[in-house]
This record gives C-alpha cells, sequence and structure tokens, in this order.
C-alpha cells in the first residue's frame, strides 16, 4: 500500500448550477478545484433542454465529452437512477413506477451501461428497489 494514498473528491455538479447547463457545472467544479464528478441532469446544448445524462443522445455525449477535455474534468460514476423502481406492481401509495424486469434491462439498465462506457467509467451509482409499501422485504 502506499504511504500516500490517492482521495478523489467527486460531486453531483447539477446542484451548483442554476439551469443545470453542462458549461455552469464545469465552471462549478472548476472553481472549487475538482476534476472528477457523477452527472446526473444536464443541459447539454444550453437551450433548457434538461436531461438525465442515460438520456442524452450521440451528439449530446460529444459536446459533453468535449467541455470535459476543456475544463480537464473526468467522471467518476454515473449518477443513475437504476433500482429506483418498484419491485412488484401493485398500487402501493408511492411514487414510485413498475417497469417489467425484462425490459428494465433492455432500456434503463442498458442506457446507463452505454453512459459509463461513452464518458469513460466503470461505475454506476444505483438505488435499492422499492418494495411494497409498509412491507419487509424477503430477501431469501
Amino acid at each position: 500500500m502506499s504511504d500516500n494514498p490517492r482521495v478523489i473528491l467527486s460531486a453531483f455538479a447539477d446542484e451548483a448550477a442554476n439551469h443545470k447547463t453542462a458549461v455552469e457545472q464545469m465552471v462549478a467544479l472548476s472553481a472549487l478545484g475538482l476534476r472528477y464528478y457523477s452527472p446526473r441532469f444536464i443541459d447539454v446544448n444550453s437551450d433548457g433542454n434538461i436531461k438525465h445524462v442515460v438520456d442524452l443522445n450521440k451528439s449530446e455525449y460529444k459536446s459533453l465529452l468535449k467541455l470535459h477535455d476543456e475544463y480537464g474534468i473526468n467522471v467518476t460514476s454515473i449518477g443513475a437512477r437504476v433500482g429506483k423502481i418498484k419491485l412488484v406492481d401493485k398500487d402501493d401509495g408511492s411514487h414510485n413506477v413498475f417497469v417489467p424486469f425484462k425490459e428494465y434491462l433492455k432500456k434503463e439498465v442498458a442506457n446507463t451501461i452505454n453512459a459509463a462506457t461513452t464518458l469513460g467509467t466503470k461505475l454506476i451509482r444505483g438505488f435499492s428497489f422499492y418494495p411494497p409499501k409498509a412491507k419487509t422485504p424477503n430477501l431469501t
């Protein structure tokens, strides 16, 4: 083990950007001396169109990568939504949605993996899936 361990500080830059534009986020990170972030909500083209990072198209990824190069920013992990769904298709009074697992893998999970690959990270931040409200999850 190294005598000088390396620690990487990372942030959600969208929380520091009034309009969630990519430029605002890069400037905020740079002003704080940060070189790493976990992208989530972002307006890549500064046109008021805020998207989750996994929903960007190829052109938007290309523009975002140019900004990363310009500002010396790297991606530590994708601030993903993976896991933010119900496990069971039952109305439980919550705002959580149900998506059949195969469909979820083909869309949300695949898009998240694409975002990670495109933006040069192997890490994805995820959530625990939601069991039915007021129920104890069966972990067996």
